[in-house]
């Protein structure tokens, strides 16, 4: 933070009297364009794309670490810096244009919670690189890839970094490699939590480890906390936070969003040792990360929403629960319950038995609760 952030922060406080002044900066889901504390993660990326200085194809690249370790911080840093500064992007306006004015890279970032089949990642990828919408229906999955091959055609490389695979419902290394193997031009960055050791198939030639955070997590919220807060996040404070989430760096921010708002509700002008209390609790430890939950479908969302507001995770049957959601929404009651079955399989839900009667026999119904933070997700959907 310069010394012009520093004294707008402090104008912010005392004319508005409020504690939260930028939620996006405590928000686990939003990531700052420099990261805190990977400088040496940073030269390694570019070290894997360095060929593409010297207007060479780089070979693909896995990122792998655990999750909270800024995988995903780091790599949409890189390629909108590479983009702003490499390209200063003009994207094409169709995609067999060609001419000398083209760019001669290209880059790109997908996220495979939202593109989860080979389709959503080609048709993600051109909206990407075009400026004309490209449909969500009514193209085919070759028409898509073959338009594709078009723009690879017209420009030196694109280089495509896809987040998050091998996570319940995305893609993992190996649909990359299928999807992709068409194109000549394209390389692309993998990001993903399983290491190369437990992976059965060709490993991309680089591989980077991002480790999970150590000490370097009480600077990040530190950093965060004083972009997001009025007052600066007291050190004492980040601490438990960072102890407490044993280094995932999504936990100890969702917390700390959390207990934000909790002071906030309070009306109170600083976190205090309760907030923090309460951050901690209303966050699973190991749960979904939140942005796995809002790059769910709206209905999917919408169940959830649902599930939330009429307290219907916990001790409600799956079957009740499909019945009143279904009566306060567009959705039947049969779509509900198949939504709520797989958002149980996905992980988002945790499935468990409910109590029943002790005349009842045979197999005990089921039930649903949350696996990720009940007051984020209110939070964010607002």
């Amino acid at each position: 933070m310069d010394l012009t952030e520093r004294i707008e922060r402090r104008r912010t406080r005392r004319s508005k009297n409020e504690l939260v002044v930028d939620r996006d900066a405590l928000n686990p889901a939003v990531h700052l364009s420099e990261p805190v504390g990977r400088e040496t993660l940073f030269e390694a990326l570019l070290n894997a794309v360095d060929p593409l200085f010297d207007r060479a194809v780089p070979p693909n690249t896995y990122v792998w670490g655990p999750r909270g370790s800024g995988k995903s911080a780091i790599v949409t840093a890189l390629v909108s810096a590479l983009d702003a500064e490499v390209t200063g992007k003009e994207p094409f306006y169709t995609a067999t244009r060609g001419g000398s004015d083209r760019p001669d890279v290209l880059f790109v970032y997908l996220d495979a919670r939202r593109a989860t089949s080979r389709f959503r990642l080609y048709r993600e990828l051109l909206d990407s690189l075009l400026v004309e919408s490209v449909p969500e229906r009514g193209i085919s999955t070759d028409a898509l890839r073959e338009r594709i091959a078009d723009v690879t055609d017209t420009s030196e490389t694109v280089l495509v970094a896809v987040d998050h695979l091998g996570e319940a419902g995305t893609p993992d290394l190996a649909d990359l490699y299928a999807t992709f193997e068409p194109f000549d031009d394209l390389a692309w960055i993998g990001v993903g939590r399983t290491s190369p050791e437990e992976l059965s198939l060709p490993i991309p030639e680089q591989q980077v480890h991002v480790p999970g955070y150590t000490y370097e997590l009480v600077d990040v919220l530190t950093v965060r906390g004083s972009r997001g807060l009025s007052q600066t996040l007291d050190h004492v404070h980040a601490q438990r936070l960072a102890e407490w989430a044993d280094g995932d760096a999504h936990d100890a921010l969702a917390a700390l969003f959390v207990a934000a708002a909790n002071a906030e509700a309070d009306g109170a002008t600083r976190l205090r040792d309760e907030d923090i209390d309460a951050g901690t609790a209303a966050v699973p430890l190991g749960g979904v990360p939140i942005g796995t939950v809002l790059a769910l479908s709206e209905n999917e969302q919408l169940v959830l929403e649902q599930l939330v507001e009429r307290a219907l995770h916990g001790e409600v049957r799956i079957e009740t629960a499909a019945e009143r959601i279904a009566a306060r929404t567009d959705l039947t009651g049969g779509t509900v319950k198949r939504l709520l079955y797989e958002l149980a399989q996905r992980g988002v839900l945790e499935r468990h038995e409910v109590a029943v009667g002790s005349r009842m026999t045979g197999r005990r119904p089921s039930g649903v609760g949350l696996n990720f933070s009940e007051r984020l997700f209110t939070a964010l959907r607002d």
